[in-house]
């Protein structure tokens, strides 16, 4: 499955969409060359529309361009790898991408792809905190990012080797 398709989906799984991510989704599609009556409207919807009208246009499109919605857990694998991506290609900061894993991983019941991010997470509160970094015990507020960053493209690397930078 396309790993935009299957990304959306795994926002959608946990309850992280807005209209406008509908939206975006839709400009992205078609620039990939998808097309559908339903796709066209989504991607021009006014920016003020609300989700429940989005989501509509959103399964309309689905339905037209025959797409089959990933399983679950392998929608939400696709979009943590979205964040993590995000974090090596410096387009979303190395901080940030960590708390919002933590975050995924916190939805997922602590799966075990997922657990770095809750052991980053919890290093980089110590470390705020002027505590010793027990769950990583090699970070520090100096090389964090960097830790960050490299744990992100071995995440990305291990779920969709395809993908990595």
């Amino acid at each position: 499955m396309d790993y935009l398709i299957a990304a959306i989906f795994g926002r959608r799984a946990l309850g992280q969409l807005s209209s406008d991510d509908y939206k975006d989704w839709a400009g992205e599609m078609l620039l990939q060359s998808y097309d559908s009556r339903s796709l066209r409207i989504l991607a021009g919807l006014d920016r003020f529309v609300n989700t429940i009208e989005a989501e509509d246009y959103f399964l309309r499109a689905i339905n037209e361009l025959n797409l089959r919605p990933p399983d679950r857990d392998a929608a939400i694998r696709a979009y943590a790898c979205e964040i993590a991506q995000r974090v090596v290609d410096d387009i979303i900061l190395a901080q940030d991408g960590v708390r919002w894993l933590f975050q995924i991983c916190i939805a997922t019941d602590y799966a075990r792809d997922f657990v770095i991010w809750f052991e980053l997470e919890d290093a980089l509160d110590s470390l705020r905190h002027g505590q010793y970094p027990f769950t990583y015990e090699s970070a520090t507020l100096d090389n964090f990012d960097e830790i960050a960053k490299r744990e992100a493209a071995n995440f990305v690397a291990s779920l969709f080797p395809r993908s990595a930078t």
